[in-house]
């Protein structure tokens, strides 16, 4: 019995074996037909010319246009943060720090990317006794780059519970988000 188990353990080990010889690619190969990268690299298209031509390059985009903050905005430019007193007097009042209330201000960050924009509002439904702060990303103004792990919090409106001051971090918080616990918007800017 010793001797047949022996027998069986060299076949699964020879079989075994076999299979990951067959199974077996180098990172030189990249294609399902077991084409090389030089291969896929050097393939032309139908017609005879080169397709790395059709590909858009892309320092021909257009530039975004820039966006141009209202007087009541509360902006983030160069590290200097503009109409604080309108953000810290919003987050008094703003979802479950305030009740009854519905009220709407504009956070604008700028960067050399462009602006990202989110509009702010309070909202309270009476019927729920519930309040919270519905927050809108807006991209339009933003320029990507290739490559660039954006957040997903600028991906989809978002509702969250309250909104606080951490000035231990430094930053203007959002919490109880629905992609995040806690959301840094802002940073707090001293003078």
């Amino acid at each position: 019995m010793l001797i047949r188990n022996k027998r069986l353990f060299v076949m699964f080990g020879a079989l075994f074996t076999l299979f990951l010889a067959g199974c077996n690619t180098t990172e030189e190969q990249n294609g399902s037909d077991g084409t090389t990268k030089e291969e896929l690299q050097s393939e032309t298209s139908i017609d005879g010319k080169d397709d790395s031509s059709e590909v858009p390059d892309e320092s021909n985009e257009e530039p975004i246009e820039e966006y141009v903050p209202n007087e009541s905005d509360i902006v983030l430019k160069a590290n200097t943060l503009t109409n604080v007193k309108i953000l810290e007097e919003f987050m008094e009042i703003a979802g479950e720090n305030g009740q009854d209330n519905e009220r709407e201000i504009r956070v604008v960050k700028v960067d050399n990317q462009g602006s990202i924009i989110y509009d702010l509002q309070s909202r309270y439904d009476a019927n729920a006794n519930q309040a919270w702060i519905e927050v809108r990303p807006d991209m339009t103004y933003y320029q990507t780059y290739e490559g660039e792990v954006q957040d997903v919090f600028n991906n989809a409106p978002q509702q969250c519970s309250y909104m606080t001051k951490d000035e231990i971090e430094g930053y203007y918080k959002l919490f109880e988000c629905r992609t995040h616990w806690e959301y840094r918007i802002l940073p707090v800017v001293t003078e």
